[in-house]
């Protein structure tokens, strides 16, 4: 069930879709000018998860009613964190408000996010997703549930009427992509080498990977992203495929305790290039075309420091 890539001018979009990036250092509204950005360039797809700026189902609302063609992609969202039935209507509702089908995707995020920002257990996600899947389809579909177990709900049924459920799963580990591969329509990636899409593409699920992406990055673009790498670094899933990547010391440090800053700190460019695309038009290019000729469907997560909103790096690669 992937999605058509959008043809302009008679040829393929290299990248498929625009991920809203939360970068630290740049104002939250900036969100809403990269997708109004996206949209205008003919992108096909539009992401926003959620971390420390916005609500993502406001977001994608407020997106979805000033945008006109791109299909909103609410997540990966937590699934510990919004109950399956929060997260149907959430969709529903920017489908609705954006009248055309919106998406939604699901992941497990991270101990730092669950459980410390939100005082929520994290674990037993991969067990979870099954039955949270079905009870989210069932309310986009527009019946009246009768679910028990993990997710219990009775007699629940939208007045939205029934909505498209294409549901992505950000499959990280084994038991993760299991799961997904059982019941999700698409798997997403994020920060892998090409050699990790590579390897899933054996699962055989449609697959869409964020790859950052800055054409002529500047000085502070460069320095942007290898703070935002610095946050990933000690996460579960990310840990593992970082170290595969080349990025063995910084891990330990991470996990040892060290600064965001100290850990920019020690990635070196070609460490940073092994999971992001930096550099001039026609580098960048290649890099989105290895992973969209390694199976993957590419969403573009922009550098805005240097390049506001995006606007640069979005253009040469529309």
């Amino acid at each position: 069930m992937c999605f058509d890539r959008l043809v302009v001018s008679g040829t393929p979009s290299r990248a498929a879709g625009v991920v809203i990036p939360f970068w630290l250092d740049r104002p939250a509204a900036e969100a809403v000018e990269i997708g109004l950005i996206a949209d205008r360039l003919g992108f096909g797809e539009t992401w926003m998860g959620e971390m420390l700026h916005f609500d993502a189902f406001a977001l994608g609302g407020a997106l979805a009613v000033r945008t006109r063609q791109a299909t909103i992609t609410v997540g990966p969202l937590a699934l510990g964190l919004r109950d399956p039935v929060q997260m149907a209507m959430g969709v529903a509702s920017v489908g609705v408000l954006g009248d055309r089908p919106a998406r939604l995707a699901l992941g497990a995020s991270s101990p730092a996010v669950v459980e410390n920002w939100h005082g929520r257990r994290w674990g037993g996600e991969a067990e979870n997703l099954p039955a949270a899947v079905a009870l989210i389809r069932d309310v986009l579909r527009g019946d009246r549930t009768d679910h028990s177990g993990r997710f219990e709900s009775h007699g629940f049924r939208s007045a939205l009427g029934p909505q498209p459920d294409h549901i992505t799963v950000a499959a990280w580990g084994p038991r993760m992509m299991r799961a997904a591969t059982a019941c999700a329509d698409r798997i997403v990636l994020n920060l892998v080498p090409v050699e990790v899409v590579r390897q899933a593409r054996a699962s055989g699920m449609p697959m869409a990977v964020w790859l950052v992406a800055g054409v002529d990055p500047t000085p502070e673009g460069r320095a942007q992203v290898a703070r935002q790498l610095a946050l990933y670094l000690s996460a579960p899933g990310y840990a593992e495929v970082l170290t595969a990547a080349g990025m063995n010391e910084a891990v330990t440090a991470a996990r040892q305790g060290a600064r965001p800053s100290e850990l920019a700190a020690m990635l070196s460019e070609d460490q940073i290039g092994r999971v992001a695309a930096l550099g001039d038009q026609g580098e960048v290019v290649r890099c989105v075309d290895s992973y969209r000729e390694a199976g993957a469907d590419v969403m573009v997560v922009p550098v805005t420091a240097g390049d506001p909103a995006g606007q640069r790096t979005l253009s040469a690669l529309a």
